[in-house]
């Protein structure tokens, strides 16, 4: 857990209980840190809704523990449906005037809230993001928190989002006014990359967007996890950034080249994922190759695309042979 020189005050004039919505599933080795750094909290006006997504591990017995200890702490358990339908269960159940997600292997700051309330609050925004730090072991870097945030407006950081400049397609590592989530903006059960699926709805609901730059979220990536490995369950990006196109089309069309920026990414990734894992798909290869050569054009020419995109439209020109040479260098 990152720990530093704390500027943030442990009460927030005006800002209300947070409901911390923890979704659980089989997470016993690392369960205990993610509800301990909760319950560390400096901002003490909160609820935490722990839903167990019908866990096999004792995972239910560590959170009916916290439970009995911390008033603040409530379990709900529900048959295992996956974390989209465990994070709207949450929702659905939560009474606070901000939401907050976490994963269950995950931990966060002592002064995460109150410092990411603090910007909130001060700034009026609808929703106030920090960074993480990303890795196996915790980062312990010492840092000194800003006084304000910097403040976007819901295009402004949703286009940075699709052109991948800022890390902000993720749940976690923020705090949201209830009524973003009183829209009915709902995780999309069933569904893998269910944060990308949701991140642009999130953010163009809401009136501004405030960003810190510490890291106040630790996120716990395993070597083993979803995102470091190919399962057919990875081609669900493929669908999703197909709707997120069209979605934005329909609704917010000055972003439309930012999102037909991160399909490329996406349909450039699952194919270089086939090519290195060997991978025999051919409807699949066809369909992200389509993608590709329709955008590779517009990808040289756009200067917000990120290099890595820009190598990837260039090396297709060469075809299968030279992406896949190139997924060995490029990262």
């Amino acid at each position: 857990m990152v720990k530093g020189n704390i500027s943030s005050c442990d009460s927030v004039g005006g800002a209300g209980k947070v409901s911390v919505i923890v979704p659980v599933y089989n997470a016993i080795p690392y369960l205990e840190e993610c509800l301990a750094s909760v319950r560390s909290q400096t901002y003490a006006d909160i609820e935490v809704i722990m839903v167990n997504d019908g866990s096999t591990d004792g995972s239910d017995a560590v959170c009916r523990r916290f439970a009995e200890e911390d008033a603040r702490f409530r379990l709900v358990e529900i048959p295992n449906s996956g974390v989209s339908v465990a994070r709207n269960t949450g929702i659905d159940m939560a009474q606070g005037e901000w939401i907050c997600f976490m994963d269950a292997d995950d931990t966060i700051h002592p002064s995460f809230l109150s410092h990411l309330l603090k910007g909130a609050v001060a700034t009026g925004a609808d929703i106030c993001i920090g960074s993480f730090h990303c890795g196996e072991v915790s980062d312990d870097t010492a840092q000194t928190l800003s006084d304000m945030p910097e403040v976007f407006s819901p295009e402004e950081i949703t286009s940075k989002g699709l052109y991948q400049k800022l890390y902000v397609n993720m749940p976690w590592g923020m705090v949201y006014r209830r009524r973003i989530f009183d829209k009915g903006v709902r995780f999309r059960p069933g569904r893998r990359y269910e944060d990308l699926d949701i991140f642009y709805k999130l953010l163009l609901s809401s009136h501004s967007v405030a960003y810190f730059p510490e890291k106040l979220y630790f996120y716990r990536q395993h070597s083993g996890s979803f995102m470091n490995r190919f399962t057919p369950a990875r081609l669900d990006v493929l669908d999703v950034t197909d709707d997120m196109l069209r979605y934005i089309r329909e609704n917010n069309p000055s972003l439309e080249r930012a999102a037909r920026d991160r399909r490329f990414s996406a349909h450039f990734n699952i194919l270089t994922l086939l090519i290195a894992n060997g991978v025999d798909m051919p409807a699949t290869e066809a369909r992200c190759l389509k993608v590709i050569r329709e955008e590779r054009v517009a990808e040289l020419l756009d200067r917000r695309v990120r290099l890595k995109n820009r190598l990837g439209a260039l090396a297709s020109f060469g075809g299968r042979r030279t992406i896949g040479f190139l997924q060995r260098f490029v990262k």
